[in-house]
């Protein structure tokens, strides 16, 4: 138990070198300050993904939950001035607009669509005690065009009650997704996480690894064989 903890500990410290490392890097994305919270990605994840978009030459980028990554991503679109589709979901309208802000201030509009869908119950949902995104906004925003990355960092999930509110994602996604993808959940330390990613590999063959130096993430993928971080 003591050595899981020492573990577990050592692992923490290395994941803040790295985050502090990725920062620097993350600078010749986007320059300016952004508040990073408790509730942020880390960085390391960020430029993982960022990273793994430009090696891979991904071309349909979906992510649940948008913040720091939807600014960060557009602005690499941007600087690729390559043919990638970008769209961010989210349920909080008050939040996409002061996203909107910051994008439009930055030029970075015209490389991100933002989806604002509220939380109800659909039938991806295992049960009543937790609501997802309204599909049928998605149904009719989504485009009908193979994803090749999905960022799973919301709605939010850090109550028990809602602990498995992220596992409508993939039975919602799983479908449409590329025949080489990457699917990324964010937070792979809490238990929800965890019991979503065993779910999804029972039910879609999915087989996520926890990796905790690459920015506390659940990782699946099919092709894409560089190593991007």
């Amino acid at each position: 138990m003591i050595n899981a903890l020492k573990k577990f500990i050592l692992k923490d410290l290395v994941l803040e070198i790295k985050d502090i490392r990725s920062l620097e890097l993350l600078k010749n994305i986007h320059s300016e300050y952004l508040p990073w919270t408790g509730a942020s990605i880390h960085p390391t994840a960020l430029l993982y993904m960022l990273n793994d978009i430009t090696i891979h030459q991904r071309k349909h980028v979906v992510e649940c939950g948008s913040g720091i990554s939807t600014i960060y991503i557009a602005s690499l679109i941007r600087n690729l001035k390559k043919d990638v589709t970008f769209q961010t979901i989210d349920h909080n309208e008050h939040w996409l607009s002061i996203m909107r802000d910051h994008l439009e201030e930055h030029d970075l509009l015209d490389h991100v669509d933002l989806i604002h869908a509220p939380l109800k119950y659909c039938q991806h949902c295992k049960d009543d005690t937790y609501e997802w995104y309204d599909s049928s906004i998605l149904d009719e925003r989504i485009l009908d065009k193979p994803i090749d990355m999905l960022f799973v960092d919301g709605p939010p999930a850090k109550k028990r009650s809602c602990d498995l509110s992220r596992y409508p994602a993939l039975s919602y996604f799983h479908s449409k997704l590329d025949e080489e993808y990457i699917v990324l959940l964010d937070d792979s330390c809490r238990k929800g996480e965890l019991k979503t990613a065993k779910l999804w590999k029972d039910e879609f063959g999915l087989s996520f690894k926890q990796e905790i130096l690459k920015g506390d993430v659940l990782i699946a993928k099919n092709g894409g064989p560089y190593t991007v971080l």
